[in-house]
């Protein structure tokens, strides 16, 4: 993972508005040339913002601590010999993205919303790359009916139904406690 970026401003307080616009606009499309130092926040995984008044001015310091896709140099995964295929991710690491997709997943469904197509493609990828590490032994009688259960899970989610994504998704949480509560 990228270390943090920070990011210190004084300005006054009529300026504020114009900012917080400003650093919107970045994170959604981008910085521009002339408040390129905003795109640091770009990308960000975790974002921290702090604003005060201090004298007659607003102090505002941000924090962001980038995504993986936008940290730079080498991915932390293993490199393949094959160029033209992408390295394959530790399993560990694939278990710890693989958790946080599916948290937001699972929040957003409880919450009466489908969850961002992007989370729920990454997700089913991520289940589909996991079981093909049969070598490491923990759970491997469970990745076909894993696989059922995404591929339901998946199509609940296509067709746009919330109640039918909603129990699938807990389905998915079911087995993973079973499978975890095994090898954990």
């Amino acid at each position: 993972m990228g270390k943090e970026n920070k990011i210190e401003r004084m300005i006054s307080a009529e300026e504020l508005p114009g900012f917080l616009r400003k650093m919107a606009s970045a994170i959604e499309n981008g910085a521009t040339d002339e408040d390129a130092y905003l795109a640091s926040i770009e990308g960000f995984e975790k974002l921290k913002m702090n604003i005060r008044n201090e004298q007659g001015q607003t102090v505002i310091k941000i924090k962001a601590k980038p995504s993986k896709e936008f940290s730079i140099g080498p991915a932390p995964e293993a490199v393949s010999g094959d160029s033209s295929t992408p390295a394959k991710p530790k399993y560990s690491n694939l278990k710890k993205k693989m958790r946080k997709s599916f948290k937001i997943i699972f929040k957003t469904l409880h919450s009466g919303e489908l969850p961002p197509a992007e989370v729920v493609q990454e997700f089913i990828d991520d289940s589909r790359l996991m079981v093909t590490d049969e070598d490491k032994g923990l759970g491997d009688e469970y990745y076909e009916e894993y696989i059922a259960l995404c591929n339901a899970f998946q199509k609940a989610f296509d067709e746009g139904d919330v109640e039918k994504t909603h129990a699938a998704c807990d389905e998915l949480n079911h087995m993973k406690t079973r499978c975890h509560a095994k090898y954990d």
